[in-house]
Order: structure tokens, then sequence, then C-alpha cells
């Protein structure tokens, strides 16, 4: 287990597109909250991906009432897949400005 400095510092070595793409492979976001201290990233695509699939959910009903339930689940998780990465870099930068502002402070 890392301390939180440790955590901090390692969060401003996140700059690239690597971490949010392999968060997509099992058990990657695991190794990333314990050596960084920090959740945020899966939160970001856990409730990000949620949101994705019950708009895609609610627009193929709206344009399309009579779509079946496995084509808005296969639209819905294509949206989650693609829209992840993004969501995971959104929250990797957003851990990285806190933990900035921490060691700044």
């Amino acid at each position: 287990m890392t301390s939180k400095i440790d955590g901090w510092s390692n969060r401003q070595k996140d700059t690239g597109w690597g971490y949010p793409f392999a968060h997509l492979l099992p058990f990657v976001w695991i190794y990333y909250a314990i050596t960084r201290r920090t959740i945020t990233p899966f939160c970001y695509q856990i409730c990000g991906a949620f949101a994705i699939g019950l708009s895609i959910g609610f627009v193929s009903v709206m344009v399309n009432p009579n779509v079946d339930e496995e084509t808005i689940e296969n639209l819905g998780t294509i949206g989650a897949l693609i829209g992840s990465p993004l969501l995971v870099k959104k929250g990797i930068d957003q851990s990285r400005l806190f933990a900035k502002n921490k060691l700044n402070s």
C-alpha cells in the first residue's frame, strides 16, 4: 500500500492515454486505485457508462418505439465501451488536479 504523498505524486505521471484505455481490461482499475490512492476514474467510468446507456436507450425508444431490447442493449454496450476511455481520462485529470493542489499546499 502506498502512502498518500506517494499516491499523489504517482498521479502526476499519468498524462497520456495508456491508463484510460487500460481501464477496459479487467482489474486494471484496482491496480490504479491502489497505486494512486483514488477511485475517481473508476467512479467516472461507472457513472458515465450508466448515463450513456440510459441516454442511448431513451433516444432509441423515442426514435423507434418498436425497437427490440437486444438492439438497445447492444447499442448501450457499444456506447459505453467507446465512452469509457474518455470518461476515465476525465477522472484521471480530475484526480491529478486534486493531487497537485494537495502537493502544493
